[in-house]
């Protein structure tokens, strides 16, 4: 199996410094803002709150959908969501709240189930007249041959892996696989339906709009439960 990318030791929270300077290059886009709630790039991510929050984009508001959200340089023709947010620090950023990852998978479209530690999927976006929406992700996606909207489930952290240029998630810019991917950091943990599934143009805002994207760890108390 291949390495998972794991919490390099000078970017864990104990020695980052309030003003975010450190003595490692790795460490120059991370910065503690108070004592729970760090900037890493684009991202922010609260240790108490347990979110990772990033900015993004509606990348398809119709056709088929392989990856809930990819990298402007991914493969953005079968993906819902274009992230702005490297993927080194997404992984990162799910490393500091606590999450495991757990890569099982060897290939794309692996039947397998994908495991790791579960986490819920948020989007925000606001309206023409300027309301805030907040749903779950997979409200937007919809199966292709029933309609039916994705049943809403606990997504999982399987991080992507250390590959011998790289890596795999920065190399390809998958972030988190509908149809599963071991070079993706999240994926959808359900085995009996992978590649079936489209946007959901009742409930998807219009391509392009701006969007907020919003992962929140599970504890494992609430995991356990089915929440």
């Amino acid at each position: 199996m291949l390495p998972l990318l794991t919490l390099p030791a000078p970017i864990s929270p104990p020695i980052i410094s309030r003003s975010g300077k450190t003595a490692h290059k790795s460490s120059s886009q991370i910065e503690r803002i108070t004592d729970h709630v760090y900037r890493i790039g684009t991202a922010l991510v609260d240790t108490k709150a347990l979110t990772f929050t990033c900015p993004g984009s509606i990348n398809m508001d119709s056709g088929s959908v392989e990856y809930l959200a990819v990298t402007p340089n991914g493969k953005t023709y079968e993906s819902l969501l274009r992230l702005d947010v490297n993927p080194y620090y997404l992984q990162v950023g799910l490393l500091l709240l606590g999450c495991k990852p757990r890569n099982v998978l060897l290939h794309q479209g692996d039947p397998r189930a994908p495991q790791g530690s579960p986490v819920k999927i948020l989007i925000r976006w606001r309206e023409a007249d300027g309301e805030e929406r907040t749903v779950r992700a997979e409200s937007l996606l919809m199966e292709a041959t029933t309609r039916n909207s994705m049943p809403l489930h606990p997504w999982v952290f399987t991080g992507s892996r250390i590959v011998r240029a790289g890596f795999e998630a920065e190399l390809s810019g998958s972030l988190v696989a509908v149809w599963h991917d071991p070079a993706s950091i999240l994926d959808n943990p359900m085995a009996n339906i992978q590649n079936d599934w489209v946007v959901n143009p009742k409930r998807c805002p219009p391509r392009g709009t701006s969007i907020r994207f919003l992962i929140q760890a599970i504890p494992h108390t609430l995991a356990r439960k089915g929440k």
